[in-house]
């Protein structure tokens, strides 16, 4: 009974430094992918705040020539 209680724990331990040590691999891929994935739509996000910017500074100088001609 003794050994099977051991044997049970040993396995139960190695079965979770294995499912942590695949974990740690797979960090090394999921880490820079998320990371490349942000850089991409970081960019994306500052060309629309930039194009979002000059349309709103556009329609505002619009504005102010349609105010001062009336």
């Amino acid at each position: 009974m003794k050994s099977v209680l051991t044997m049970a724990v040993a396995g139960t331990t190695l079965a979770g430094l294995a499912t942590l040590v695949a974990l740690a691999v797979l960090v090394l891929f999921v880490i820079p992918g998320g990371l490349g994935i942000l850089t991409i739509e970081f960019g994306r996000v500052r060309r629309w705040l930039r194009r979002a910017r000059a349309f709103l500074l556009r329609t505002s100088a619009e504005t102010q020539q349609e105010i001062t001609s009336i």
